[in-house]
């Protein structure tokens, strides 16, 4: 493919952009912002939400919120879902934060009493949002400020309350298919401390005999159950941690893992179509507002919420600035699927890219739903093989323990 210049929308002026949102019907002014108060007014306002100190402060969230997050995935996809609603109704945001913050836990109410506080003051609804420390997702302030650039804030918010909600899903069927699996196992585990528990008061025949060992394992009594309970504390433990640290991209390794797992079934379209999804959705609205090439790869890229994506960004860019095609510069990383690549292209001949990326986003996001289902579905097989494997294990034990008494008996 031949270079060509980069599109008209490379050289829309940001004055240019801000006009163009602003003579928009139903949505609100981008960055939503309101008027700044009087210096009396502020007081007032500030006696109103509160002087919190600075450990209850959202500016200075705690220990849990920074590293799980504060507000929940079922009040997150409401949130999301009656900002849309509002929104495209022509709701004025401060109105619309203000019957927020009459409802939720006393830590929601306290966390949209800052947010409007910051609003009065100036600032955008994505920066009022960011200011609350990590009670709010980072991907949901990322693709709000997309959205706050593109014009579309309300439709912004629309496709995070169906990504909130898919994922509500997921976890629904998530746990229906692993919680008897894993109440077996916990009745299984039971089952093994108990015998290890007997083990320790059964005697040998004689003195010069070694006690019996039902467990085959040399395990008996309390201290065997300790020692039991500390290598499945230690299993779980580490599992626990190479998953955390896989969501938290340690040692960059989303760069190492997504290349290994993106085409093995089951497991690597739970880490990409999402991803994907969001990317087409936020280039999609981008574009559409004409705003600049570069800009709207960048904040398309950083909505992935995928390290593997945004390690990219700086190569896209370069590669705008060299006067390529935006789907060259989006190709020249080597990160993003053929079929991706091809509707972008296919989108700039044609005059309708953004109309391509938005059907794109709608197929991804099926296709996202369709991969967290069958995933779950996996899992609870997954956990009723181990489940398996330990029944087995622990008769064959017991049995070649039994056959070997029995077999010393017989010599004998």
């Amino acid at each position: 493919m031949s270079s060509a210049h980069p599109p008209k929308r490379n050289t829309t002026n940001d004055a240019t952009v801000e006009a163009k949102t602003n003579r928009s019907s139903l949505l609100p002014k981008q960055p939503i912002r309101a008027t700044k108060p009087s210096r009396d007014h502020l007081k007032s306002t500030r006696e109103n939400v509160g002087q919190a100190d600075e450990t209850s402060s959202p500016t200075n969230a705690s220990t849990w919120e920074s590293v799980f997050g504060g507000i929940s995935l079922n009040q997150l996809e409401s949130f999301c879902s009656r900002m849309a609603t509002g929104l495209r109704s022509g709701v004025d945001v401060l109105r619309l934060l203000e019957s927020e913050s009459k409802h939720g836990s006393s830590r929601h109410r306290q966390v949209i009493d800052h947010m409007i506080l910051s609003v009065r003051q100036g600032e955008s609804l994505s920066g009022a949002m960011t200011l609350q420390g990590s009670y709010f997702p980072v991907l949901l302030t990322r693709m709000l400020k997309a959205g706050e650039h593109s014009g579309r804030v309300e439709h912004c918010f629309q496709e995070m309350a169906d990504h909130y909600r898919n994922l509500k899903r997921a976890r629904s069927t998530f746990m229906g298919q692993v919680a008897f699996p894993l109440i077996s196992l916990g009745i299984g585990l039971g089952v093994i401390t108990l015998v290890i528990f007997i083990n320790g008061f059964l005697k040998s025949g004689s003195p010069n005999e070694p006690a019996f060992d039902i467990t085959g394992i040399g395990l008996r009594g309390g201290t065997g159950v300790l020692i039991f309970w500390s290598v499945i504390a230690l299993i779980g433990g580490t599992i626990g941690v190479i998953a955390f640290g896989i969501w938290k991209n340690w040692f960059g390794c989303h760069h190492k893992l997504v290349p290994l797992v993106r085409n093995v079934p089951v497991i690597g379209p739970v880490f990409t179509t999402s991803a994907l999804s969001r990317l087409s959705m936020t280039l999609s609205m981008m574009l559409g507002a004409g705003v600049d090439a570069r800009r709207s790869a960048r904040e398309a890229l950083m909505a992935t919420g995928n390290f593997y994506y945004i390690s990219g960004i700086e190569q896209v860019e370069e590669s705008i600035r060299q006067g390529k095609s935006f789907s060259e510069a989006l190709d020249a990383p080597k990160l993003l699927p053929s079929e991706f690549i091809q509707t972008v292209e296919i989108g700039e001949l044609s005059g309708s890219d953004s109309e391509s990326l938005e059907r794109l986003a709608i197929v991804y996001r099926e296709q996202a739903e369709a991969a967290l289902s069958k995933f779950a579905v996996v899992s609870g097989v997954a956990v009723w093989m181990m489940i398996a494997g330990l029944i087995v294990f622990a008769i064959f034990t017991i049995f070649f323990q039994i056959m070997k008494v029995y077999s010393d008996a017989m010599n004998f």
